[in-house]
């Protein structure tokens, strides 16, 4: 069978679903057998992930992303710019006559095909082929796909140059060990083997496939279905070999877009490398680059390249100087851009895809078109602004539940993490005196720090004054520690890390996390009290309030000379620290004994206030939820009079025509408290990254939002429902 140059679209269609019947129909048992190899792949590469991060430590991840921040949509826009110029590059290789797309359509196709290659376990096989099917409509298949294989192929051939001249830089500019070395060695070698089989192939015009297919029918180990292609095949090859003879400008013009591709990934290297806290030279963002490809290139069939990528990565970067957590967390940061273009691609593939496959849906499943056409989602469908401003409704009163009391449970919990987590087991205050809202009042003798110390069990104890100022952020107000420094540094272990300890006067210190939030040095000052202190140094760990002053310069400050709020105690053996407890108890009876332990939970629930504040936000949500679907429900009742009044006299039950309405405001509800759920999680993520704020979204206030929504909705709805069942048919007929 021979194929002619002109073959209609038709044609190649109808041999290309040939082909994939006959292969699902004669391969199917290898390709399950492959699936599960590919599936375990996957777990491998998810458990190796896993052992990576696990090594490394979240913590130091999570330091290390946080630097990126907001420049992850630059980084985004560097990696959007390779599909760009991939894009053009693929756009190149069909021939001008048959180029019936523009750009976006063309990019929209290699984002489609790249959303399959990554996430699918065929790898770019099915991408590749999903961008034909994509574009279709617009290049016939006897251009299409001969316009892929060059796009590939010439990419494929870049990125060998790029591994190479990669490894190259790396063995003649760093001293590495044996093993690393020969492994580098290999590499190359196996690259300038590459392009010498490629450059003799096309100089020589070796049918590689077909002499693969002619080979292996003669020793009969060829599948019917191959040899029954070898034509097309054949035909494929031909049309590549022939590109750079008809097209030579256009041949170096990909070449070009391909390097520029590959030098926008050194780009994103670098940049997300300086935006991480280091000064890489671009040597080492080209080394990083090409050997990621090495990764990329031998681990393709492992879906997302899942847990191999951060893991090699992470070597890389170690053989180049870098610590484990910077290379784990450049794989993360690009990875995380990799996924959204996917997604992207997915959402393209969805909108291409989705109309026939829902129709074909439809047909196929009889409940759900009678599901489709039932009155309640066409009565929701009919009026889509209104639906949404009820759903918005809906979701600002979840809104108000969950993110109110994340924010104030987030704050309060922060707070007592931090005071549990300076050294101390027991907090000592005077009665009645601890204060979730605010600072402390200064009422404790300050020198029952050395009466406790004499305490048996007792290994140190230390005055406290604290306070709240207002943030430098103009939003919300901060915790300010005030103590003496070498008894505060004897009881939690704190040491100065750069700079010098507090003497005195209107000093600070503050710790690493506050110093990166603000750019802060030792020298400059920060506004307390509404006048300067100067910050004198920076201490470890972390704990308590960020800010540290003197103690005699709060206690100046708020009039409380000789007096702190609370007393910090360290026991000799923390487990016996109930004992010791007891024993202070029963030394200062009027004072109040506090187990650090107990602080995260003793903040989030101890105000009365707070309760009574949450519960008036329940039902200011509760209202809202309440009259959106009240006035949205009114409202389709008055327009459907008629409506009603014609199924009414079709035999319609009132107590039918009553829940037709309840459903249509239960499932306004359920999306309304679906968006307010994610308009949270958004409102979370801002006000963390541009506050020092704490948001805890809880599980528990989800679902009573949740069941507010409902309730509101129904009860919401209760009224206009009521009032259609009640409509007389032959007036409602007579509505105009």
């Amino acid at each position: 069978m021979t194929t002619s140059e002109n073959q209609p679209a038709e044609d190649w269609q109808e041999e290309l679903e040939a082909l994939a019947d006959d292969e699902l129909a004669t391969s199917s048992a290898s390709r399950r057998s492959f699936f599960w190899l590919q599936t375990i792949a996957f777990l491998l590469g998810l458990g190796l992930l896993v052992f990576v991060i696990k090594k490394v430590g979240l913590q130091p991840l999570f330091d290390a992303l946080i630097k990126i921040g907001f420049g992850f949509f630059f980084v985004l826009a560097i990696s959007g710019t390779r599909h760009v110029l991939r894009t053009i590059a693929m756009s190149a290789a069909v021939p001008a006559e048959h180029r019936r797309f523009n750009f976006f359509q063309a990019f929209a196709a290699r984002l489609g095909g790249e959303a399959i290659s990554f996430l699918t376990f065929t790898g770019p096989l099915l991408g590749e082929a999903t961008k034909v099917a994509l574009l279709r409509k617009r290049v016939p298949l006897t251009y299409g796909v001969p316009a892929l294989v060059v796009d590939n192929l010439i990419y494929n051939l870049s990125v060998v140059f790029f591994i190479l001249s990669g490894a190259c830089v790396m063995l003649f500019t760093y001293h590495l060990p044996p093993l690393v070395s020969d492994t580098l060695i290999a590499i190359a070698v196996i690259a300038a083997l590459g392009i010498v089989a490629a450059a003799l192939a096309a100089s020589r015009r070796i049918m590689l496939l077909t002499w693969i297919i002619d080979l292996m029918a003669r020793l009969r180990l060829s599948p019917k279905v191959i040899l029954k292609r070898r034509q097309h095949i054949y035909h494929i090859e031909s049309k590549v070999y022939d590109f750079y003879k008809h097209h030579p400008g256009t041949f170096f013009a990909m070449v070009a877009c391909n390097l520029l591709a590959h030098v926008s990934s050194v780009v994103e290297v670098y940049v997300t490398l300086r935006m991480l806290g280091f000064t890489p030279h671009l040597a080492q963002a080209y080394i990083i680059e090409s050997l990621t490809k090495v990764i990329n290139f031998v681990f393709a069939f492992v879906p997302g390249t899942i847990g191999v990528y951060e893991g090699g990565t992470e070597v890389v970067l170690q053989a180049l100087g870098f610590v484990a957590a910077t290379g784990v967390a450049l794989a993360l940061v690009r990875k995380a851009g990799t996924i959204v273009w996917t997604s992207v691609g997915l959402l393209i593939l969805t909108w291409r895809t989705l109309p026939n496959a829902w129709g074909r849906l439809l047909d196929r499943s009889p409940h759900l078109r009678r599901l489709m056409d039932s009155l309640v989602l066409s009565n929701i469908a009919h009026r889509p602004a209104r639906t949404a401003v009820s759903i918005l409704g809906t979701g600002v009163g979840v809104l108000l539940i969950v993110f109110t009391v994340g924010l104030a449970h987030g704050v309060l919990r922060e707070r007592g993490r931090r005071e549990s987590n300076i050294g101390a087991e027991i907090m000592v205050r005077a009665s009645g005196s601890l204060s979730f809202s605010g600072g402390s009042p200064f009422v404790l003798p300050a020198s029952r720090a050395r009466e406790i110390a004499t305490i048996e069990g007792v290994r140190a104890a230390s005055p406290i004054g604290q306070t709240l100022d207002r943030s430098d952020t103009g939003f919300g107000s901060r915790l300010i520690d005030g103590i003496e420094f070498d008894d505060y540094a004897k009881l939690t272990g704190i040491s100065i890390r750069e700079g010098r300890k507090l003497t005195g006067g209107d000093e600070a210190i503050v710790d690493p996390v506050w110093q990166q939030q603000r750019h802060a040095t030792v020298g400059s000052t920060v506004p307390l009290f509404e006048r300067p202190f100067k910050i004198v140094g920076i201490y470890e760990p972390p704990g308590g309030g960020r800010i540290k002053i003197p103690l005699s310069t709060m206690q100046d400050q708020e009039g409380s000379d000789g007096r702190a709020s609370a007393i910090l105690v360290a026991c000799t053996d923390p487990a016996k620290q109930d004992e010791v407890a007891a024993r202070i108890r029963e030394r200062f009876p009027d004072d109040q004994i506090i187990f650090t332990r107990d602080l995260p939970e003793l903040y989030a629930s101890g105000v009365p206030a707070l309760n009574v504040f949450i519960k008036v936000v329940v039902g200011v949500a509760a209202a809202i939820s309440l009259l959106v679907i009240l006035l949205a429900m009114y409202t389709t009742v008055t327009e459907r009079t008629r409506q009603i009044g014609i199924l009414k006299s079709l035999g319609m039950s009132k107590s039918a025509i009553a829940w037709v309405i309840e459903q249509e405001a239960i499932i306004v509800s359920l999306l309304g408290v679906s968006v307010g759920v994610l308009l949270t999680l958004i409102a979370r993520v801002a006000v963390m990254r541009m506050t020092s704020l704490t948001v805890e979204i809880e599980p528990r206030w989800i679902a009573v939002a949740l069941g507010v929504g409902l309730i509101g909705g129904s009860l919401g709805a209760l009224y206009p429902a009521l009032r259609a069942a009640r409509q007389d048919a032959v007036d409602a007929l007579s509505y105009e």
